[in-house]
């Protein structure tokens, strides 16, 4: 028994948290578990060939260490990511959620109906759009009063998610913001600003919208999210907010995005993909 823990004790100690768990990356793992299965099956071929003893055995070995090793340390050869993104095509890779979706919906739906309530509105001075000021005024005042309040924000993300407050968690990641309730993954953002900027603006906004109990919940996420573009002042510094293109790095891929980002703390506020080609005509 002391051997087995002593094993145990050794692979839990080569975890890699960065490619493990919530932070491990489907198309990769998949990859190296394909590959691992390769190899086992070649050894095998290669074993019985020879007539070596314990064929069948040495290549279920090799299969289990492999897969032991993929899940302790996320991959098992060197360079995967760099791998994936060269024979994993973008459309594979979206399948596995590895990023935002398109931000076909900016023009679509959500901004339709954030003009039809009114909490958006057309501003002829600049020929944009902007927050209608009532509104803005009350979201700004929500920031500041509760913003800084970790019970307040659960208080608001779990009446949004219709979920009891006590049990979320909230995560500050480097690249992220994660919200867990009873541990299990409810949502993220890309910031702690952006999750307070929701949890702020959703009291005030479903006052607002007649049918925002009839409206899905994955809905009136995205409708939050489209408010975060005309956020001028960051949730959790005040800096001023600007829109630019970017392009971000994952694990396995390269994106072109539209980002609203605190000139003051870099905190990012909204990040959705665009195709690169509407970019370069725009």
């Amino acid at each position: 028994m002391s051997s087995v823990r002593r094993v145990l004790t050794s692979l839990l100690a080569l975890k890699n948290p960065t490619y493990t768990g919530e932070n491990r990356c489907t198309p990769c793992t998949l990859l190296n578990l394909a590959i691992a299965a390769t190899t086992a099956a070649v050894i095998v071929v290669i074993a019985m060939a020879i007539e070596a003893p314990f064929a069948l055995g040495t290549g279920v070995a090799v299969l289990v260490g492999a897969i032991a090793v993929i899940y302790f340390r996320g991959y098992l050869i060197p360079g995967t990511p760099s791998l994936t993104k060269r024979y994993f095509p973008a459309r594979v890779l979206t399948l596995f959620d590895k990023a935002p979706a398109r931000a076909e919906w900016v023009d679509g739906d959500p901004q339709s109906i954030l003009l039809e309530i009114g909490v958006v509105v057309d501003d002829p001075l600049a020929d944009d759009l902007a927050l209608e000021p009532t509104f803005a005024d009350e979201w700004r005042r929500s920031i500041d009063v509760h913003g800084a309040d970790d019970v307040m924000v659960k208080q608001r993300l779990g009446w949004l998610a219709d979920v009891d407050p006590t049990t979320l968690e909230l995560e500050a990641r480097p690249y992220s913001f994660v919200v867990r309730s009873d541990g299990v993954h409810l949502a993220n953002w890309p910031s702690r600003a952006a999750c307070v900027a929701d949890a702020a603006a959703a009291m005030a906004f479903s006052e607002c919208d007649p049918d925002w109990d009839r409206r899905p919940l994955s809905l009136r996420t995205d409708l939050l999210g489209v408010l975060r573009l005309f956020l001028e002042r960051c949730p959790a510094c005040d800096g001023s907010v600007a829109l630019s293109q970017d392009v971000v790095e994952s694990c396995c891929r390269t994106r072109n995005v539209v980002a609203a980002t605190c000139l003051e703390c870099d905190a990012r506020l909204f990040e959705v993909d665009v195709d690169p080609d509407v970019l370069a005509t725009e």
